[in-house]
């Protein structure tokens, strides 16, 4: 074989190389970076108490507990809808790298949803919000 050819076909293979790259391996890093992202906030937001009903404080000090309350549960869900953004964003415009990171059980779509969800229960009573944790963890390979 010519020499010219075997560099045409090298640089060639370098650029194919370069461009797949770019194309799956950026946008997975991201993925991991914004993965990093969430665990942090969960991790966080386990320590966020719900706010006791409104009706049942009576006393002034119960009152300023449970504005407090109020206040970090609303900052919570507001790191969490922004990060919930960030993954629906990510699963909706690089489909490639959702399709490389599926196999390995990774889910941004489902992780953005359940953070949606979560957020939205942050600062109510109930059940709801350790199933959607679960999700949430399930779909980002936490547990």
């Amino acid at each position: 074989m010519q020499w010219y050819v075997i560099l045409i076909s090298v640089a060639t293979t370098g650029a194919f190389g370069w461009f797949a790259l770019e194309l799956i391996g950026r946008p997975i890093r991201n993925f991991f970076d914004l993965r990093r992202s969430v665990r942090h906030q969960m991790l966080f937001i386990a320590n966020v108490a719900t706010p006791q009903p409104r009706e049942t404080c009576v006393t002034s000090e119960q009152i300023r507990q449970y504005d407090t309350d109020l206040k970090n549960a609303r900052e919570a869900q507001r790191i969490l809808r922004n990060l919930a953004s960030q993954m629906l964003t990510f699963a909706e415009s690089e489909r490639a790298a959702c399709i490389a990171i599926r196999p390995f059980g990774f889910d941004p779509s489902s992780a953005g949803s359940g953070l949606i969800g979560l957020s939205n229960t942050l600062d109510r009573q109930g059940t709801d919000r350790a199933g959607f944790r679960k999700n949430v963890e399930r779909a980002l390979r936490f547990g």
